[in-house]
């Protein structure tokens, strides 16, 4: 069990959140600003996935209350607790079938959680991994159409996803493709550019040269739609995209794909 060492760092099986609305089932996964968890709605036993704000290196767990290390961290605490719940009210705001719907947003023991839908499947990522195989061309059309109809909702909500790769596509049991994670994400106002100030991650191999070299001004829905490409060339050769700056020099003759 991946999660043993991490005990500590968790939530146990059965914790009660919300005034005893939601019971904690298991751990789904841990990554550095997070905890996911499977949680039953006990009022109406219904089962969602439920997010944590947790840093993994500034954050310790004091019984179920989250505590800062250190005193200096709690401004970075504050700051990034601050993104996590711009990303639940962002997502909330995104009514498409392809997105991961939001229901709850709340502050408990010292951090904040959000309630947002269980997808019973796999990320496209978890499945290269676990077959070592491409997918075909039909799949891969049909699973893109699906991605395209949620950037389009994305996109008319004045956002960028900037992080869209397969980890970040998951397939459910019915074979319908969900966008998710939004922790990247980021709001255009009309008129201004990216509404950020600090620097912005991003995935090398996914990410194209206005990403790359930060320049916010340069953003727009293209920035994602690179993303997309160089997603499907991952689906379809298993193979990493080539830099952006190997694609301005070789053009087509820098991709290997299949006949």
């Amino acid at each position: 069990n991946t999660f043993l060492n991490m005990d500590n760092k968790l939530l146990q099986p059965g914790t009660m959140l919300r005034g005893g609305t939601y019971r904690v089932e298991r751990p789904l996964s841990s990554g550095g600003f997070g905890n996911t968890y499977v949680v039953t709605n006990v009022n109406f036993d219904e089962t969602y996935a439920m997010k944590e704000f947790y840093m993994k290196d500034i954050n310790l767990r004091d019984g179920n209350t989250v505590t800062v290390s250190v005193p200096d961290n709690k401004a970075t605490f504050d700051t990034q607790r601050n993104k996590f719940m711009k990303e639940a009210q962002r997502l909330r705001k995104l009514k498409n079938e392809h997105i991961v719907g939001v229901h709850d947003l709340f502050e408990e023991n010292g951090t904040t959680y959000y309630i947002m839908d269980f997808i019973d499947g796999e990320s496209l990522g978890e499945r290269l991994k676990r077959t070592g195989q491409p997918l075909q061309e039909a799949e891969v059309r049909n699973i893109l159409s699906q991605v395209v109809d949620a950037l389009d909702a994305v996109h008319q909500q004045g956002i960028r996803h900037l992080d869209l790769k397969p980890a970040n596509i998951m397939i459910d049991r019915q074979g319908k493709a969900l966008l998710i994670d939004f922790g990247a994400s980021k709001q255009m106002r009309a008129g201004e550019g990216l509404t950020t100030t600090s620097g912005l991650c991003y995935t090398p191999g996914y990410a194209p040269i206005e990403q790359i070299e930060q320049s916010l001004d340069k953003f727009g829905p293209w920035t994602d739609i690179y993303s997309l490409g160089a997603t499907a060339y991952r689906l379809l050769t298993l193979k990493q995209l080539p830099s952006p700056m190997e694609l301005v020099e070789e053009g087509s003759a820098a991709l290997q794909v299949p006949p």
